[in-house]
Order: structure tokens, then C-alpha cells, then sequence
């Protein structure tokens, strides 16, 4: 797995969100982006006729997007992807595969997440079938200043901080030390400015039942806690917080992403399959549904 940032597959379907993400991009060089490919989908329906289907406004769409970027001193490539009955998710990640990219850019709808990881969408499959470390912008809907009556596209938290205060959930596994190495690998890069690790103790019915139990355990967690902020920079490991808690992991992991004003989630995916994560419900699935700041997701080790 790549830990650099250099080029980013960016998924657009052309909507407003798009046009948001779009503007959000320069702030992408401070992670160090350089190169983007824009990708779009067109999934043309089979009707039985032989009929042509129209995808130039597509492309004259992408082009726009292109010298918008460009003006940014950005190295932009296009990928407009059209065909029969085209799946975006499948289409996107090939994208980024065939264009080597280092990382996707997503977005996701929050007024209507519920519905979409009862569907599935484009962004929640992305994200449980992605190779490499995928980051969600998550978009809501909210009342217009200028016309109370109308509701527009926003941003819930700006990009532009995105590295002013990483926080880092782990469960000390394999896929969440590989979320680690990423953010040891910004802060050498001399790129965050404060780190809060946050780890959840779960249900330990031992804990529950023995406060000296629950008193070893929570030594041991501040212990490997220590040890993974030894290995920051000095600014960084002398800027740094952790965050010990007891309960359901997505819920505790929502409430110290809001309490402590962190920018940025970086955590490990699972990496257990779309169908997986929705009939038991996992912790990265729940914290990218609720967290109003960017999710940088980075996926388990695949065969």
C-alpha cells in the first residue's frame, strides 16, 4: 500500500456535490496531492434499439473541471467511463487502479445515508472494495441564508483544516496500525499539527464486573497508546491527546471525533465485504454514516 497522497482518483457524478468537490481540491496539496484524475460513470440503460447515447456533455463537463483545476497548477487527466448498465463503484476503483492512484476522493449525501447503506451507494461500496486508503467528504443538506424556503448542498467541515488535528481511532489490530503508518508518514512529512488517539475498550464484561480488571486494561491501552506516540515527531508527540473510553465503538468514536474538534478521522477499514459490514454493522462503516468531519479510510491488507 502507497502512504503518499501524490494522486488522487476523484469521483464526480456531475451533481452540485461535485461541483463542491471540485472547489475543495487545492486544499488537497496540503496532503501533498500533485495529480488528479476526474472520474465520471455513465451507465447508459439497454433499451433494444439501436440508439446512440449522448455522453459529450460529460465530457465537456470534466473539461471545465480540468482547467478549473489547472489554474491550480494541478496535473489533471480525465476518465469518462460509459457503457451498458456501467457500476460505478466497480468502475471507479478500476479507474484508479489502471491510473495507479495513490488514493480516491469520494463524497457522501448525508441526508440520505440511511437510505444508502440500506441500497447500497457508490461511496459506502467504494469504501468497504477499495485497495487503497479512500477520503469521504461528507455533504449535507442545509436551509439557504438568502431563501429560508430552499435547501442547498454544504460541506459539513471544511477541507481547507483538514490537517490541523488528526484523530486516529484504533483497536491496535494489523488494519489499524496500516492506518497508523499513513499518519506517521504525514507527521515526518511534517503536515499534521495535533494528533488525539482514541481507543475504545468495548464491552468487556470482565471490566464490568471487576474495576480492577478495568483499571489493568485501561493501563495497557494508555501503555501501547504511548508507544505509538513515541514514534511521532517531537511537535507532534508533545501536541498530542488520548482519548480511553468504554462502550460501542462507533457511538464512542462519534462523540470524541465532536468533543475533541478534530478535522480529520484517519481508522483501518475491516475490509470484510460490503455484505458483511451491513448485516453486522462495523465500527468504520457507523463512523463514516455520523462523522461530520472527512473520514480517511485506509483498507485492510488484501490477498
Amino acid at each position: 500500500m502507497k502512504s503518499t497522497f501524490v494522486h488522487a482518483i476523484v469521483a464526480l457524478d456531475q451533481s452540485e456535490a461535485s461541483d463542491l468537490i471540485i472547489e475543495t481540491l487545492p486544499h488537497f496539496k496540503k496532503l501533498g496531492t500533485k495529480k488528479v484524475t476526474l472520474v465520471t460513470v455513465v451507465s447508459v440503460p439497454f433499451t433494444g434499439e439501436r440508439t446512440e447515447f449522448n455522453t459529450k456533455p460529460y465530457y465537456q463537463k470534466l473539461k471545465a473541471y480540468r482547467k478549473q483545476l489547472e489554474e491550480h497548477d494541478f496535473v489533471v487527466e480525465i476518465d469518462l467511463r460509459s457503457g451498458t448498465y456501467f457500476y460505478p463503484p466497480t468502475e471507479i476503483l478500476t479507474s484508479a487502479d489502471e491510473h495507479d492512484a495513490d488514493f480516491v476522493i469520494i463524497s457522501n449525501r448525508g441526508q440520505s445515508k440511511v437510505q444508502e447503506m440500506l441500497l447500497g451507494s457508490t461511496a459506502s461500496e467504494v469504501l468497504q472494495r477499495s485497495r487503497i486508503p479512500v477520503y469521504l467528504i461528507n455533504i449535507d443538506m442545509e436551509a439557504d441564508d438568502e431563501n429560508p424556503n430552499e435547501r442547498r448542498l454544504v460541506i459539513t467541515k471544511s477541507v481547507e483544516k483538514t490537517l490541523n488535528h488528526v484523530i486516529h481511532a484504533t483497536d491496535f489490530s494489523d488494519t489499524a496500525n496500516r492506518a497508523f503508518d499513513v499518519i506517521r508518514d504525514l507527521d515526518n512529512e511534517g503536515k499534521i499539527d495535533k494528533i488525539s488517539f482514541v481507543h475504545v475498550q468495548g464491552h468487556h464484561a470482565i471490566a464490568l464486573k471487576d474495576p480492577a480488571s478495568f483499571d489493568t486494561l485501561t493501563a495497557k491501552s494508555q501503555e501501547q497508546l504511548e508507544d505509538m506516540r513515541n514514534s511521532l515527531s517531537d511537535k507532534t508527540r508533545n501536541n498530542s491527546e488520548f482519548i480511553i473510553t468504554f462502550g460501542t465503538p462507533g457511538k464512542e468514536i462519534i462523540s470524541a471525533i465532536e468533543s475533541s474538534g478534530a478535522t480529520l478521522v484517519v481508522m483501518g477499514s475491516q475490509g470484510k465485504g460490503f455484505v458483511h459490514e451491513f448485516f453486522l454493522g462495523g465500527v468504520s462503516s457507523q463512523v463514516t454514516r455520523f462523522s461530520k468531519v472527512p473520514v480517511l479510510l485506509v483498507p485492510a491488507e488484501r490477498d
